[in-house]
């Protein structure tokens, strides 16, 4: 009796232990499940990362290196500190402290803080207005290259092939700038003689970094808008093949709606840029009149050369293709 007394008594144990695996077991099931979920989805978010993805995310890391992307407070102040501090302050300390004997053969102080603050200027409206396009939209919606409009599958390629060819044009745009500043400073430098050699050279790679740095911005915005501009071509072209197959009147007057609604997108998003651009040239194009007519020394190349590398960037003329 004593032993049946025992082994009844064992049964309740064994029971309760069984219970607690049991009550166990749904936390680890549901744990397993999360990691197989999150496990698929990560394998899905890989395969969807297409060569589009990479091309934007390159565009959207190279705009944010400009000064482009201002997400936050500390981007918006670190952009616009480095902006300040190298395409204004830079220029205008060294313009300020280097005088010496001679030197309006080589520089006329007047025209160059002109030449500094047009260049500016024209950058800074760039910053302002496409970093605004890109904080409200980001780089997808800001090209009309949104996944959820349903034409990225078709047209991955053709916009792959528009943006490398945008910025194989930001290249042949600024590399003309760059030499053209460069040897205009050499140049320069060989009338404006400095004390030391080493401050010669200082100044002359201060003059270049600064010219070149707000020139990539400028023509940055620019290319921007001619890209956007270039990738409706690509749905332009669409449009018309679909003109030549298709019968159904609705669907082509649908597709006709949404390419309006676009350009007038485009026209929304950049017409204070384009306006004041256009302000800003004209306004400086004036100064420089009323500059280069009321001085009364000589004007030759060396020190009035800056005039002809400014009025090249604002008039690229590949956008007319």
């Amino acid at each position: 009796m004593a032993e049946t007394h025992i082994q009844v008594a064992d049964v309740p144990e064994e029971e309760s232990h069984s219970r607690q695996l049991q009550d166990q077991t749904p936390l680890l099931k549901v744990e397993q499940t999360h990691q197989s979920q999150n496990q698929e989805t990560t394998e899905e978010d890989q395969e969807a990362y297409t060569p589009l993805d990479k091309t934007l995310k390159t565009l959207d890391s190279f705009l944010a290196l400009l000064g482009f992307k201002q997400n936050s407070i500390l981007s918006v102040g670190l952009s616009w500190m480095v902006f300040l501090l190298i395409g204004f302050f830079l220029p205008v300390v060294i313009l300020q402290l280097s005088n010496c004997p001679g030197c309006e053969k080589g520089q006329i102080k007047s025209f160059e803080l002109d030449i500094v603050a047009s260049q500016a200027s024209l950058a800074s409206a760039s910053l302002i207005c496409v970093s605004h396009n890109l904080r409200k939209y980001g780089i997808r919606k800001f090209l009309f290259v949104d996944r959820y409009t349903g034409h990225v599958e078709r047209f991955s390629d053709q916009y792959i092939q528009k943006i490398s060819e945008s910025v194989r044009l930001l290249v042949l745009w600024v590399l003309p700038c760059f030499i053209l500043k460069t040897a205009r400073e050499v140049i320069r430098m060989l009338y404006v003689h400095h004390e030391l050699w080493w401050q010669t050279v200082v100044i002359l790679l201060a003059f270049v970094l600064s010219s070149t740095y707000v020139t990539i911005i400028f023509l940055s915005s620019c290319i921007l808008f001619y890209l956007v501009c270039n990738l409706q071509i690509i749905h332009f072209d669409d449009y018309g093949k679909l003109l030549e197959r298709q019968s159904d009147v609705l669907i082509l007057i649908k597709e006709h709606i949404r390419l309006r609604h676009y350009l007038s997108k485009i026209s929304h998003r950049f017409r204070i840029y384009l306006i004041l651009v256009f302000l800003i040239v004209t306004v400086s194009q004036f100064v420089t009149l009323f500059q280069t007519t009321g001085y009364t020394g000589i004007i030759s190349f060396i020190n009035g050369g800056d005039f002809a590398l400014q009025k090249y960037p604002t008039e690229p003329k590949e956008l007319d293709r």
